[in-house]
């Protein structure tokens, strides 16, 4: 439970950290490059300090790298769905995205979900929808072709994120978990710095620093969840622990949003 406890307040700095550098008008794109900087140094330091790197398997290599497009990527089709379709709706994508590793962990880790688990997840995914209620104007600029497939693939696609790291807890060897989120974020530099040379962005300092401050709670998000997924309490129900994260993730955004920029 500590591992999910730490997991759940470390995505929340995430989320004080990108409202603070938004609100002072910081380029959004440069602090989510910089932060693979640091969150892959992170990374490296501790894979060396518990012995280096003496092989690395192919379900490390691979997760790892598929966490490098995972993680940028998602950013980047929020990004795109925010402009076309509104901030509450593709919010609203976003949220259904615990759909994925639920159905995951019920249909294939044939975890079972008793009567009040169900309730409990079905007024979650209630609450999720008052946190971005879906405006009328976006409803009706969503009715195009484009939103059809777009929506869908922004849930599955964030979904598929957020289970990413549980399908290293039962491919990988325990022994890589520190290689594995290391890959990921050293990866991930790849993507997000294109974008910018391709853009044309000029990496200004308050960005780049700003960046680096995120790229720490960044990194220990993604292992806190892991470790979490591991721990005894929810080994077997990881369902329960999805839940949990993503609605206390949300409740303590939305609060803070609410009590400190009103």
């Amino acid at each position: 439970m500590t591992y999910l406890v730490l997991a759940i307040l470390a995505s929340f700095t995430i989320s004080v950290l990108v409202k603070i550098n938004e609100t002072r008008g910081i380029n959004t794109q440069v602090v989510i490059a910089a932060n693979y900087i640091s969150a892959s140094f992170l990374g490296w330091a501790f894979t060396l300090r518990g012995g280096g790197v003496d092989g690395i398997s192919t379900e490390t290599l691979f997760l790892g790298l598929g966490g490098g497009v995972l993680w940028p990527g998602g950013f980047y089709l929020l990004m795109w769905g925010i402009r076309q379709y509104g901030m509450s709706l593709a919010g609203t994508a976003c949220r259904l995205s615990l759909s994925v590793p639920v159905l995951f962990a019920l249909i294939f880790l044939n975890e079972r979900m008793d009567l009040n688990n169900s309730l409990g997840l079905l007024a979650t995914f209630f609450a999720l929808y008052l946190f971005h209620p879906v405006r009328s104007s976006e409803l009706e600029q969503a009715t195009g072709n484009r939103s059809i497939w777009f929506l869908p693939l922004l849930a599955f696609w964030f979904g598929l994120a957020d289970l990413w790291v549980n399908l290293f807890n039962r491919m990988g060897p325990a022994s890589e978990k520190f290689l594995f989120v290391t890959l990921i974020f050293t990866f991930s530099n790849l993507p997000a710095w294109g974008v910018v040379l391709a853009q044309r962005i000029s990496p200004d300092r308050k960005a780049l620093i700003r960046g680096l401050i995120l790229g720490i709670p960044n990194f220990f998000t993604t292992y806190f969840l892991m470790e979490s997924l591991r721990s005894p309490a929810f080994l077997d129900r990881t369902a329960v622990a999805y839940t949990l994260y993503s609605v206390m993730g949300v409740t303590l955004a939305f609060s803070a949003g609410v009590l400190v920029w009103r």
